[in-house]
C-alpha cells in the first residue's frame, strides 16, 4: 500500500540493550495497523544491501519486493556498492564506543556536519519506507542510543522513542547462551558477552538513552518485557499511544500464544524469521541456570538502576 506522508514522519524508536525483548516487541507491533516493523535500520547498509542477508520474510534483502519498492522510491533504485560502503562507513560512527560520550553530551553525535549528507539519505529513507507501506508510523529497533542521536539530525523525522528494559540478570544469562546464527556469514553464532561487561553495557545503554530522549525533550515511555508478557495489551496500548496511531487489540489465544506474520525487517535475533504462532511466556531460565557468582555481579554492578526499574533483589 503507497502513501505519500504529509509533513514529518514519525519513527518509533524501540531503544534498549540488546536480548531485552524487542524483537518480540517489534513483531507485535508490527501487528499493529498504522505502524510497520522495519528491524534495525543502522545494519541496512552492511547486513542488508552488502552481505545480501535475508530480510524476515525470508528473501535475500536486495531481492526484496518491499525493500525494492524502498530503495526505488529513496534513491531511485538499490544502492550501489561503492555508496552502500559510504553509508555503512557512515552508520558505524554510531557504535558503543561513543556511550562515554553520549553520557557527558547527550545531544551531540559525532561529527555532525560532515555526516550532513548522511542524515540526509536517512530522512529519504525513512520517507520512502512510510510512502510504500502506507503506516502512520515506521517501528525501528536498532536499539544503539548513538544512532538515535543521528535520527534527531535527520530532516523530516518525528521521533519518539520506545525504551525497554529487561531484568539484568535474565538479560546477562541470555548473553551467556550459545545460539546459532542462520543468516550470518559463515554459519556463525551470536555473539555472547561476560556478564560482568553485560552488567556495565547495561546500564551504560539504558542511562544513554534516558539521557539523549530527556535532553532532546522527545516523547518517551519505558517499558519492561516483564510487562510485555504479563499484560501484552495494555503494554501495546501504551507503546501506540506514544507512536499516534489507534490503540488495537492483538489477539491472544487461550493457550497465551499470538500470531505473528512474516514481517521485512532487517538484521536483528534470528527470531524475527519465524512466523505463526509465538508462547507469550515468561523467560525465566536465569532464575535456574544461572552461575549464583554472575548473579551477585551482575545484581551489583546494575544497582541502584535495576532497582530504579523495579527489579529488587532475590
Amino acid at each position: 500500500m503507497r502513501s505519500d506522508p504529509i509533513g514529518p514522519v514519525p519513527v518509533l524508536y524501540l531503544a534498549g540493550w540488546g536480548r531485552s525483548g524487542s524483537t518480540l516487541a517489534e513483531s507485535l507491533l508490527d501487528r499493529v495497523p498504522g505502524l510497520v516493523g522495519v528491524g534495525e535500520i543502522k545494519f541496512l547498509w552492511e547486513r542488508g544491501v552488502l552481505q545480501n542477508r535475508r530480510c524476515s520474510c525470508g528473501t535475500p534483502l536486495r531481492s526484496c519486493g518491499f525493500w525494492g519498492l524502498v530503495f526505488e522510491e529513496a534513491f531511485g533504485g538499490l544502492p550501489d556498492e561503492e555508496t552502500a560502503r559510504e553509508l555503512d562507513a557512515a552508520s558505524r560512527r554510531f557504535r558503543t564506543r561513543h556511550l562515554p560520550g553520549l553520557l557527558l553530551r547527550p545531544d551531540s553525535p559525532p561529527d555532525a556536519e560532515r555526516l550532513r549528507w548522511y542524515y540526509e539519505t536517512l530522512g529519504r529513507l525513512y520517507r520512502a519506507i512510510a510512502t510504500v507501506s502506507g503506516a502512520r508510523a515506521i517501528v525501528d529497533s536498532s536499539k544503539f542510543p548513538s544512532y538515535l542521536t543521528a535520527l534527531l539530525q535527520s530532516p523530516g523525522l518525528d521521533v519518539r522513542v520506545a525504551h525497554i528494559v529487561r531484568d539484568p540478570r535474565a538479560v546477562a544469562y541470555s548473553w551467556q547462551r550459545h545460539r546459532h546464527d542462520p543468516d550470518a556469514p559463515g554459519d556463525a553464532r551470536m555473539p555472547r558477552m561476560h556478564p560482568g561487561f553485560t552488567a556495565l553495557y547495561w546500564s551504560a545503554w539504558n542511562l544513554a538513552t534516558e539521557r539523549i530522549a530527556r535532553r532532546s525533550g522527545l516523547p518517551y515511555l519505558r517499558f519492561r518485557y516483564e510487562d510485555l508478557i504479563a499484560d501484552p495489551g495494555g503494554t501495546l496500548r501504551a507503546i501506540t499511544d506514544l507512536g499516534g496511531v489507534p490503540a488495537a487489540e492483538v489477539p491472544v489465544t487461550d493457550a497465551g500464544e499470538v500470531f505473528v506474520p512474516r514481517t521485512h525487517q532487517v538484521s536483528g535475533n534470528p527470531m524475527r524469521m519465524h512466523a505463526g504462532p509465538v508462547a507469550l511466556r515468561l523467560d525465566d531460565e536465569w532464575t535456574r541456570g544461572m552461575p549464583t557468582r554472575h548473579r551477585y555481579l551482575t545484581g551489583a554492578v546494575t544497582v541502584p538502576l535495576r532497582h530504579r526499574y523495579g527489579y529488587k533483589d532475590t
